[in-house]
Parts: structure tokens; sequence; C-alpha cells
């Protein structure tokens, strides 16, 4: 694997693609039944393990570098503008941000999943629209995630979904 580094690890890959298809099949299969709330709850426990994995995980696994950090976001954006933002082995500032959005509006859809089946929301479709409000800004996030990914591989001529496939990225002492 000369001029490769490890990022990722499997453990993590594998959470990052479950729930990626969690999500996907409860995009198509949005019926509210019995296999939608499965895979919801399957989702929002993906997210537990993910963030217990990153409680004790060291590198860019952990959740020390997983904490988005505004001044941080704003040199990253101005370096960006510039054409000059610089290339990250593990999340960009912007993608941190991102994972933390999109793990939140997991954790809303599950409680308002859960809420909407309780006695004391019968008949109340309140619950009901908040959950589906809440799934068309993750449906809207995930295409940002998507956009983002496909941009950045593109500025840094590198094919940042293969790295969470493979686990590794090309090697560069200029990445932190």
């Amino acid at each position: 694997m000369s001029g490769r580094v490890a990022v990722w690890s499997a453990p993590l890959r594998l959470l990052h693609w479950s729930l990626a298809a969690a999500i996907a099949f409860d995009f198509v299969q949005d019926d509210g039944g019995r296999l939608h709330r499965v895979v919801g709850y399957v989702a929002v426990a993906i997210v537990v393990l993910r963030l217990l994995w990153g409680a004790f995980a060291a590198g860019h696994e952990g959740l020390g570098p997983m904490r988005p950090s505004l001044r941080g976001t704003l040199a990253y954006l101005r370096a960006s503008f510039r054409g000059r933002a610089p290339r990250r082995r593990g999340h960009d500032p912007l993608g941190l941000w991102m994972v933390w959005l999109l793990w939140s509006l997991l954790g809303l859809l599950g409680l308002t999943g859960w809420l909407s089946g309780l006695d004391m929301f019968w008949g109340d479709g309140r619950v009901h629209e908040i959950h589906a409000a809440i799934a068309e800004v993750l449906e809207a996030a995930v295409i940002v995630h998507l956009l983002g990914v496909a941009v950045m591989s593109w500025h840094w001529r590198e094919n940042l979904p293969a790295a969470m496939v493979t686990g590794s990225k090309r090697d560069d002492d200029r990445s932190a």
C-alpha cells in the first residue's frame, strides 16, 4: 500500500455504509410500516454505536477530532474561497458540521417516529408532520453531503468514497 495511509477502520466503514443503506431504504420504504420503523430504529442504533466507537477510538475516528470549531470553519471557508482548502486525512471542518447534523437529524427522526406510535398522540397528525419535515431536511442534508464529497474529491484529486471503502487515503505529509 505504498503512498497510502490508513484512515478509517473496518468497523467505522461498516457503520458508515450500514447507516447509508438504512437511510436509503427508509427513504424508499417511507410508508411508516413495521419494516420502515425497524430500519429507522436500526439507523438510530448505528448512530449510537458510532458515538460509542468514537468515545474509545483514537485518531480521526475519535470524538475529540470530531468537535467542530467555528473559528476553524471560518478559516477553512476563507481558504476555500481562495481555492486553497487544505486537504485533510479525516473530516474537513464543513464535513464535521455535516456529520453532526446528520446524526442529530437521525436522532430526531427516531424520537418522532417513536412518539408517533404512543397512545397520547393517537389521532394527532402533528408528530407525523414533524417527522416528515425532519425526513425532508435529512434528505436535503444527504444530497449536500454527497455533493460535498464529490466537490472535495475533485478538488483534492482523491476518490473519497473509495477511501471509505478501502479505509486508506493518499499519504500526504501536508494533510492534517
